[in-house]
């Protein structure tokens, strides 16, 4: 059970037995059930399910994703009303679950021709589904992916003239931040044509 609450106040346990006989009393003695204010003693719980359509530790890889993008990648969002990563981050809410459709790596709600928009939900390939290190890291640089699609929107997969692809933003900074092995492991899914490479 414990695994699965995220918060719990320091003095629950300690003070848990006395408050539960103390509240029973007071509702006893009450004739006025409606207007007693009982405090609880758990300030946040979070009910961690086991439905593997929406593991919890994939919240866990999309943080790791944001922070690696916020300290490696240099670029401004296309939305000019963000001046950085980290400020589109903040006022953006992404959505990350296994997919149980399609066969790709990942793969993002993009509104084309929108800089940004206030909701992504990010769908991954359900083969990542177990809670392993290695599956974390994939998972993590597939989330890089699908950011930089909502940061940059109007950048497709290849080199252009003008701007560096999705996929060389990509690898670049799963380089810089040392998931070089990872960038290995999601080539060999693909060549084994367990999934396949995004195709926005």
């Amino acid at each position: 059970m414990l695994e699965n609450v995220e918060y719990v106040k320091a003095d629950t346990f300690s003070s848990s037995i006395a408050s539960q006989s103390q509240n029973e009393l007071q509702l006893s003695s009450s004739t006025d059930t409606a207007n007693i204010n009982v405090e609880p003693s758990v300030k946040k719980v979070t009910s961690m399910t086991s439905n593997m359509d929406s593991p919890y530790w994939l919240s866990d890889c999309l943080e790791d994703a944001k922070n690696l993008i916020v300290e490696y990648h240099d670029e401004k969002p296309d939305d000019k009303s963000f001046v950085d990563c980290a400020n589109f981050f903040a006022h953006k809410t992404f959505d990350v679950k296994l997919q149980n459709n399609g066969n790709a790596s990942g793969d993002i709600n993009l509104i084309r021709g929108l800089p940004s928009q206030p909701l992504y939900k990010i769908f991954i390939h359900d083969s990542l589904k177990e809670d392993t290190r290695d599956n974390r890291r994939m998972v993590t640089v597939v989330l890089v992916h699908q950011l930089l699609h909502a940061i940059h929107p109007s950048r497709m997969h290849d080199f252009t003239n003008v701007q560096k692809g999705i996929n060389k933003l990509e690898h670049k900074l799963a380089n810089r931040a040392s998931y070089h092995d990872a960038l290995l492991n999601l080539e060999s899914l693909i060549q084994s044509g367990k999934m396949r490479l995004c195709n926005l």
